[in-house]
């Protein structure tokens, strides 16, 4: 009744009085549809396939710089390959166009530390560590791919007594690395300076002839990894024409923008632009492997529309850690369950599968089909060299934080490139459930060049005329806890020269012939001395050691130790967790044993400042010796804590600070000494919690 009344009304009222009432209607109208995110803006794009832009160098990911990948190379084969198959294989999953990784430098680099190929030098082992593994298996999937070395951490002896790489021992070290490379068949198409620790126009210099000298004339340097004056490069660059000849591409960190990266707002600086380099992202540090999707979508595409960066590496690659590590939850995958095979594909990989599945490097950027669309999102366009191939990437997931987020419709023009049936995948980034993600809608069929498409908030969207691209569809096991009783002979390799399981957070720790009457192999702490540390901060707390294991509560570690060196220690770790920024700073016990006899039960502490571990039981046994085994077992039981050497109890002492974590070896905790320790036979038991 009400509402014929109202319609009786308007039937009724003057010409002026209906208009007045129809603004009303339309302004209501469009204001509910807003606050309800309903309403459907307009955008225009225009694509020319004669009109080229800025060349596209790839979007890829970094294995390194943490030890985020240790346990990968550990899995069962089926699922291995399936997991590398997600990362590199063209046209499935994300389809990796690059692929950074450390130059290992014995040192920790966030979650771990990876092996150099020289601990000594001129002691050069091309086997040492895991990033050959992996960079052959991307190879092997895609023989595209392009591979990029990068230095966190060095060994102690390139820095001449200092804790810096810009020295000519460090040159030398790098093409040591290029040669062990090459004698993997792998081509290092990129080489970095020292990740976010500025830039030495001298070094990069040496580098370029010395790459030159070896035969390595078509590796470009990227310079200069930086963070906190990311562009301040470009400027040296501009003020130096030798250091300017020796660099290929300016690589920088978190400009979209840093600390966290969103990807609302990406810059670079006039100068930058000025010296005609490419410009890359060359990391994307730290995004959620869910949560962080939408902001790696929102930097590869305002990138370039807002900074003309053309090269994005995400990091890290993967999460394949042990618990307790500062950076879990990261990466494309989260593989960190060798033990059960179980593996978990995160919608990182699907936020870069909407560009690299659809691209290759050496495209281009269509000009001027790089722009916002309405208020809430992005656009830009490639097409391949011979214009036969094109795709358009969108995405509405906010122009800035906070932003509401209107549907979006596009209506594109073609010019100059195929207007046959366009296909079509879409990705929700705001939504964490697998079936929203990377899925195949239905065929465009353009009319006359022409095509409308609506975006929902939240969506990201590609647009293309290639084909071939799949999603991929696999069932891991299910995920189970390791469980105990657990052992390990520290004496198998992984396919590299660690032990399996074994994650080394400073050191190195890689199988070598047994000493002291025992045959096959043991592990040894390889690093001799003070490697040169990664954020300088890191050294403050340094020593050897390695996690194994899970969030294991009441249990009892056991190893046997050789000590090769007169004042060595070394023993066993329990309950380990919430490890800090300064290597050796973590929450946990330990139970150490010196080779003069001294032991001591210790309570270690999480700081970021360097801080000494307290001390709740000691003794001594006299001289231990060297090149003869002892078993050194720490139980933990409730609050009880127990100490045996050579299987007699030599204290019994209690605290309630710290109730589950990993287990794990040391060696020289709390020392300037870094000794070669052998370890073998690892174990844990079970323990009750009763009394």
């Amino acid at each position: 009744m009400r509402l014929a009344k109202c319609l009786a009304f308007i039937k009724s009222a003057s010409w002026h009085t209906k208009l007045s009432i129809s603004l009303v209607i339309v302004i209501f109208a469009l204001f509910v549809s807003f606050v309800l995110g309903d309403v459907s803006q307009a955008t225009n794009i225009s694509l020319n396939g004669n009109n080229p832009g800025m060349l596209f160098q790839g979007v890829g990911a970094i294995s390194g710089g943490s030890g985020a990948s240790r346990l990968l190379i550990d899995y069962p084969k089926p699922e291995r390959n399936q997991i590398l198959d997600y990362l590199f294989k063209p046209d499935y999953g994300a389809d990796l166009q690059l692929l950074k990784i450390e130059i290992g430098g014995d040192s920790g680099t966030t979650d771990g530390a990876e092996p150099s190929i020289e601990h000594n030098q001129g002691q050069i082992n091309c086997s040492s560590g895991y990033e050959w593994w992996i960079a052959k298996q991307a190879v092997n999937r895609n023989p595209a791919i392009k591979l990029y070395g990068l230095q966190w951490s060095a060994p102690g002896w390139v820095g001449n007594g200092q804790n810096t790489i810009w020295t000519k021992k460090d040159v030398n070290y790098v093409i040591d690395w290029m040669n062990c490379a090459r004698s993997h068949g792998l081509n290092i198409s990129y080489i970095g300076g020292w990740d976010e620790e500025g830039y030495n126009a001298n070094w990069y210099e040496l580098l370029r002839s010395a790459l030159n000298n070896n035969g390595y004339a078509n590796t470009e340097i990227v310079a200069s990894d930086d963070v906190s004056t990311p562009w301040g490069v470009a400027d040296a660059l501009l003020r130096n024409p030798k250091f300017k000849k020796a660099v290929s591409v300016i690589g920088v960190h978190d400009t979209c923008p840093a600390n966290p990266t969103t990807g609302y707002s990406c810059y670079s600086y006039p100068t930058a632009t000025r010296l005609n380099l490419p410009l890359w992202e060359s990391e994307l540090g730290g995004m959620s492997a869910n949560y962080g999707a939408a902001a790696m979508a929102r930097s590869v595409i305002n990138g370039y529309n807002q900074a003309k960066i053309t090269g994005y590496l995400e990091w890290p690659l993967i999460d394949a850690i042990s618990p307790g590590l500062p950076f879990e939850k990261r990466g494309l995958i989260t593989a960190d369950q060798p033990w059960s095979g179980y593996y978990k594909v995160n919608l990182m990989t699907w936020a870069i599968a909407q560009t690299a599945q659809f691209t290759a490097p050496g495209w281009s950027y269509i000009n001027v089909a790089n722009n916002k669309i309405g208020n809430s999102g992005a656009y830009t366009a490639y097409e391949s060299p011979s214009h036969k191939s094109w795709t358009l990437v969108v995405e509405n997931t906010g122009a800035y934080n906070g932003q509401n987020v209107s549907k979006q419709t596009i209506h594109v023009k073609l010019a100059n490139l195929p207007d046959s049936v366009i296909r079509v995948w879409e990705t929700n980034l705001w939504v964490h459930n697998p079936n929203q993600w990377f899925n195949r809608m239905s065929d465009i069929h353009p009319l006359n060049g022409k095509f409308s498409y609506t975006i929902k908030p939240g969506m990201e969207v590609s647009f293309t005329n290639t084909n071939g691209q799949s999603k991929g569809m696999t069932s891991p096991p299910s995920a189970h806890p390791l469980s105990l009783p657990y052992s390990n002979s520290l004496s198998l390799n992984d396919g590299s020269d660690e032990p399996s399981l074994l994650t080394p957070q400073d050191g190195s720790f890689e199988l070598m012939p047994c000493l002291g009457d025992v045959m096959g192999l043991c592990t040894q702490q390889m690093t001799s001395q003070i490697p040169v540390h990664w954020n300088n901060t890191n050294g403050k707390n340094s020593y050897p050691f390695a996690v194994i294991g899970d969030n294991w509560t009441n249990y009892q570690v056991s190893v046997n130790i050789l000590f090769q060196h007169t004042n060595s220690s070394g023993g066993v770790i329990g309950r380990f967790s919430k490890r800090a920024g300064d290597i050796g700073n973590f929450d946990g016990y330990m139970l150490q044993l010196s080779e003069n006899g001294v032991w001591q039960i210790l309570k270690n502490k999480n700081s970021n400042l360097p801080v000494k571990p307290i001390v709740l039981a000691s003794g001594s046994l006299g001289e231990m010796g060297i090149d003869r085994w002892h078993a050194v077992t720490l139980t933990m039981k409730g609050s009880q804590l127990t100490a045996l050497i050579d299987g007699k109890v030599v204290s019994s002492t209690s605290d309630t600070s710290y109730s589950s974590g990993p287990a794990g070896i040391v060696a020289d905790a709390f020392s300037s000494i870094w000794s070669n320790n052998q370890y073998r036979d690892f174990k844990v038991m079970p323990m009750s919690s009763g009394p």
